[in-house]
């Protein structure tokens, strides 16, 4: 028996009211000032383009320094960055040519890095403007999925995937109230069992999960045994968009179906509120896999990058001699 509990935040929510129209200079929850603030502890830059007195671009960028050089690469758990515009009213054809315009003279506001990576926002829809200031460009794709009827998101589904949805709802319960503390405990705990090390910023992806769940822009659904231990969960957050699905962790004993399961209520959750979910990202054999059973469609999104002879250089020293590079830092 599956049961899925049904916090007061859900009762209430009202995405039009809690988060109001997109803001074109913070297109997704990524650009939003707190969490770029909880995400780099504070140390997050802008360029911005004004027309007038009207602030008309932004790009947000962290600075970093590797090998003794300085770079920007994207901050912690901050899955989409890239440009926010405000390109205003007019054909599609001068918006168009305005928000390359916008983008390059932010391109060239940016200060002398020696590396800069970041992957663009489903708005950002080519990079040629990064193109054409010397960048190199790559794709990662997602998985998305429209809004829709729960039966039509049902039928989609890949058969495969549905039976071990049905099959891990008969042993497992459903929660949505699990804190950040309790998530990231979690998710310590399932690694420390595998004897691997975090890849991730623990401390700041637990205060950037603290405050979307305070601000009730983020959730973590939970998957618990019989008796009521926690076994896995996922945690998404939202914008005024869509739904992003960022963190997931699992214990070795919980099966292949919990995490599919909560996925499954994310889903559904974010559908009946009018909201895109948002895969964020495919980078493996094995969640192409797993996302694509749930009949989402494929979605590119730009990563640009730019690194200087010298950093490159560096880097490639430092695979063959560490301590060299060292003597760097």
């Amino acid at each position: 028996m599956s049961v899925v509990s049904t916090s007061f935040f859900e009762s209430q929510y009202n995405p039009n009211t809690m988060i109001g129209p997109t803001d074109p200079l913070r297109p997704t929850i990524f650009h939003e000032d707190w969490w770029l603030d909880a995400a780099t502890d504070g140390r997050i830059r802008f360029v911005e383009v004004a027309d007038g007195n009207r602030v008309v671009g932004r790009l947000p960028y962290l600075m970093n320094s590797r090998y003794g050089l300085t770079g920007s690469n994207m901050p912690m758990l901050t899955h989409f960055l890239g440009p926010g515009i405000d390109d205003g009213r007019g054909s599609e054809v001068n918006r168009y040519i305005k928000r390359q315009s916008i983008t390059r003279e932010l391109i060239r506001k940016l200060p002398n890095l020696s590396s800069f990576r970041q992957k663009m926002h489903r708005g950002v829809t080519d990079a040629l403007s990064f193109q054409a200031e010397g960048y190199e460009v790559a794709v990662q794709f997602t998985f998305e999925i429209p809004a829709c009827d729960e039966k039509k998101l049902w039928a989609a589904m890949r058969d495969k995937t549905r039976n071990v949805i049905r099959r891990a709802s008969e042993t497992t319960l459903i929660a949505d109230s699990m804190d950040a503390d309790a998530f990231f405990h979690l998710l310590e705990t399932n690694i420390a069992s595998r004897q691997r090390e975090a890849n991730i910023d623990v401390g700041i992806c637990r205060n950037i999960a603290s405050k979307a769940l305070e601000l009730g822009r983020g959730r973590v659904w939970s998957a618990h045994d019989a008796n009521g231990l926690p076994k896995a969960a996922i945690f998404c957050v939202w914008d005024a968009h869509s739904c992003y699905y960022l963190m997931s962790t699992r214990r070795s004993d919980s099966g292949n179906g919990a995490i599919p399961l909560l996925i499954w209520h994310a889903i559904k959750w974010a559908s009946a509120r009018g909201l895109l979910f948002d895969f964020d990202g495919v980078a493996s054999p094995g969640a192409i896999l797993l996302f694509s059973g749930f009949g989402g469609s494929t979605a590119p999104r730009y990563i640009a990058s730019k690194i200087t002879t010298t950093y490159k250089l560096l880097r490639k020293i430092r695979r063959l001699q560490p301590d060299i590079v060292n003597a760097f830092n």
